[in-house]
């Protein structure tokens, strides 16, 4: 019965985690960099759960990396088609396909990362896997989404340029190349249960944001938001269910003998760097596909030193949803915004220097980011509409729910020794 109850636990973690982190950024943050917020909550989260404290920064590098690559999507013009009658079921079909692709990369990425240290594991072929995913995502966008021979978005009105079939491939081919050794079928099974929940979270999310729009007394509630969540939820079981099963199957991390002390200089130097890769290339380079060579690029530098992984899915998460918070508060524009963002960063990234356990790294990153949402929300000009402050009543409500799950579930686990690890 206790274990009963302990599964249940874990997997609802995961996935009120998740749904916080998709609500978060699709407020505080858009595009990839706002997708590494979710993405960098459940590596942390996962680390906690498989008892893998000491690749927790590498897990959440490969959880923001994962779930930044989908949020290259565009599905706004997916949403208009969902809301008329003669292209609704197309638009869900279209939801299903972008959905899948998401959770396949974000589950895939974390699924080969938790291989590390285990038996046929190697850098190499993991550095590898990131080569063929981004030679496959060009083919995917070149080949389908360029030409747009299935097409989810408006044809006639500002038609946009899709990337769901290039993400799809790509995530494909990197499953094929690092997914490798004995342990291999646990990283399918990551990405394959992620995989359905995006395939199934996104067109739920998409039919309930139809359908709230239509009931009158229910216009005021933030629909989209609601979709969001959906997915997000979806998302989160798959990788819930996905751990639990994984549980007895990953052996403790054994990598490396712990970290070496870095000066804080050096390791603002780092930050700096991994801030330039993933909010340079995403801001700077006209290429549809940009975050896909950016996020490839920082898990390269991620596996050599935990102190990149944790500014590359830490640090920079935080700087970008600082820069979101400063951009869109009329009172931040120009120097005051760089004031904001560039202590908040420095603070980040000194924090992340000396911390390295899983669980005070979550609750730090999910923290501050509700606070951001909030600070968002009541700066001027208001947006404490009765719908957002639904949300944000949602928001603090997950956000004590996964504070004291986390909680109980470190307490469990320190009571109970580890399982023996067993073949995948």
């Amino acid at each position: 019965m206790r274990s009963e109850r302990h599964r249940w636990l874990r997997v609802a973690l995961c996935a009120a985690a998740m749904t916080l982190g998709w609500g978060l950024r699709g407020f505080i943050g858009g595009g990839p960099l706002g997708a590494m917020i979710p993405g960098a909550m459940i590596g942390l989260v996962l680390a906690a759960l498989l008892k893998q404290e000491r690749q927790a920064a590498w897990l959440a590098a490969c959880g923001a990396v994962g779930f930044g690559l989908g949020g290259q999507e565009t599905y706004g013009q997916t949403v208009g088609l969902s809301l008329k009658p003669e292209t609704y079921w197309w638009a869900l079909l279209g939801f299903a396909l972008k959905g899948g692709a998401w959770g396949l990369a974000g589950g895939g990425l974390i699924g080969a990362g938790l291989l590390r240290g285990q038996p046929g594991w190697g850098a190499p072929r993991f550095l590898g896997g990131l080569a063929a995913m981004v030679s496959a995502t060009w083919a995917g966008w070149r080949l389908v989404n360029a030409p747009k021979l299935v097409y989810f978005s408006d044809p006639f009105n500002k038609p946009r340029e899709e990337v769901w079939a290039g993400l799809l491939a790509g995530a494909l081919a990197f499953l094929l190349v690092a997914a490798q050794g004995p342990f291999r079928r646990m990283a399918w099974r990551f990405a394959l249960w992620t995989c359905a929940g995006g395939a199934l979270g996104f067109p739920l999310g998409a039919a309930l944001q139809a359908w709230g729009r239509a009931v009158h007394g229910l216009v005021w509630m933030d629909w989209w938001k609601g979709m969001e969540f959906t997915l997000g939820a979806l998302l989160g079981l798959g990788l819930g269910v996905a751990s639990w099963i994984s549980r007895d199957s990953i052996a403790a991390f054994c990598g490396g003998t712990g970290e070496e002390p870095t000066a804080l200089p050096a390791s603002f130097l780092l930050a700096a760097a991994a801030a330039a890769v993933l909010i340079g290339i995403e801001y700077r380079v006209a290429l549809r596909f940009n975050y896909s060579i950016g996020g490839a690029l920082a898990l390269a530098a991620a596996i050599q030193s935990s102190l990149i992984a944790r500014h590359a899915s830490i640090t920079v998460t935080v700087t970008a949803f600082l820069m979101d918070f400063a951009e869109n508060t009329p009172a931040l524009t120009g120097i005051a915004g760089w004031l904001v963002v560039v202590p908040g960063a420095a603070l980040t990234a000194a924090w992340v220097t000396k911390e390295q356990d899983p669980q005070l790294l979550f609750l730090g990153l999910m923290w501050s980011a509700v606070g951001v949402s909030l600070a968002k929300t009541f700066a001027p000009p208001l947006l404490a509409t009765p719908g957002h402050l639904a949300t944000e009543g949602l928001f603090i409500l997950l956000a004590v729910a996964c504070s004291a799950w986390m909680r109980r579930i470190s307490m469990s686990a320190d009571e109970t020794p580890a399982p023996p690890a067993v073949s995948s």
